[in-house]
């Protein structure tokens, strides 16, 4: 049965026969990273059925931080289903089944259900983070995933890797390159905020955890550094390095220039990236970074360490720039380059908004449907992701 016409989206292109009558996701928890997307795909397949599996409704914690619940539309959820459930999910139907797993490393439910469809008929695919592979412990987590892994490596049939550093981690832990394929993290569309005028000079944005891994004493560090006096910091989040940063602002005399805003809701941290004319993204790792995506989103240019799974977003001198993690005169002079451009033109804000729609749920549940079609049909033209092609 052919899911549909052959379409153009965004300089996307779905064609092929998809003939899977269930897809199921197995996953920790819902992540409203991921669920525009398989809501999408729920609404483009409305007589298969999309499954979404979870062991436990969303942390406490993650709500704290601005999460809000997620919204699967059409796609039927269980949240810590029986094992009767359990079983009927995976033994039903088997062949024209497609399981994907995420966080099977970590939860022994998710890695018991996995290890029982290897054993079926049913196709099996992994959506995944790399980790990080640097310095001693990196090669120590490389060295168990290599060995850890081997009894299934060959039996996946695809792997969704989150951005270069995902596809990197698993090239690195053996698995077949023709079954990779970069994936990326999806956020919901708010691109109704209006931007409104800010103070003036150039207005800098930066959302995350003020924790060590996040490296905003780094930027701090680097905007000191900057000879344009134009500009001014705003940095959104909380965390233990709260005190140690402010105190920091203060030895560089920036208190005039940079200003804490403590963690918000999502939505208000939408509606502040919307005033911003740069985003920086300074984690010194990180599997994705959503929050990349949303500033993309509100027309933001990004700039992003290249250790990033999300730098797989940025085109150079387009929608931002990437620095060399941990480089202090990287970002510095990348900072220098974006400040000296002025704000952001409402034009060049449109362009990249309008460019951003290639990693909206729609697009992406598509290219997913491409992955599977290219493999159900044996090959033929292989899926490229549509932020990688489209610019």
């Amino acid at each position: 049965m052919s899911l549909a016409p052959h379409r153009s989206y965004y300089g996307y292109r779905l064609g092929g026969r998809v003939n899977c009558s269930r897809i199921v996701f197995w996953q920790e928890m819902p992540s409203p990273h991921q669920a525009p997307w398989i809501r999408a795909l729920a609404s483009l397949l409305p007589d298969r059925q999309v499954i979404g599996v979870f062991q436990k409704d969303v942390a406490p914690f993650r709500l704290a931080m601005g999460w809000s619940q997620p919204d699967y539309g059409q796609a039927q959820v269980f949240i810590s289903p029986g094992r009767s459930t359990i079983e009927a999910l995976l033994h039903s139907d088997c062949e024209r089944t497609v399981h994907v797993f995420s966080g099977i490393v970590h939860n022994s439910v998710l890695d018991a259900a996995f290890r029982q469809v290897l054993s079926s008929r049913a196709r099996v695919g992994i959506l995944s983070e790399g980790r990080d592979w640097r310095g001693a412990k990196g090669m120590l987590r490389q060295a168990h995933s290599f060995f850890h892994e081997r009894s299934y490596r060959r039996r996946v049939d695809f792997i969704l890797a989150l951005g270069r550093v995902g596809t990197r981690w698993f090239t690195k832990c053996g698995y077949d390159p023709a079954k990779l394929f970069p994936f990326c993290y999806v956020v919901e569309d708010h691109r109704g905020t209006d931007n409104q005028s800010h103070t003036k000079g150039v207005s800098i944005t930066s959302v995350g955890r003020l924790i060590s891994l996040k490296r905003i004493d780094l930027l701090l560090k680097a905007v000191a550094k900057v000879s344009s006096p134009e500009w001014t910091l705003k940095i959104i989040g909380e965390g233990e390095q709260h005190p140690f940063l402010e105190e920091m602002a203060e030895r560089f005399r920036l208190q005039k220039k940079v200003v804490f805003r403590g963690s918000m809701p999502n939505l208000q941290v939408r509606q502040e990236l919307a005033l911003a004319d740069i985003f920086v993204f300074t984690s010194r790792a990180d599997g994705w970074g959503a929050v990349v995506n949303e500033a993309l989103m509100s027309g933001v240019p990004v700039i992003c360490s290249d250790y990033c799974g999300a730098a797989d977003l940025i085109h150079s001198g387009f929608n931002g720039e990437l620095f060399r993690c941990d480089s202090l005169e990287s970002l510095t002079d990348t900072l220098q380059k974006w400040i000296s451009k002025g704000p952001l033109s409402d034009a060049k804000r449109e362009e990249i908004r309008s460019w951003s729609r290639c990693i909206e749920g729609e697009a992406v549940a598509r290219y997913f449907l491409e992955i599977i079609g290219y493999f159900e049909n044996g090959g033929g033209r292989r899926p490229r992701a549509p932020w990688i092609t489209h610019q």
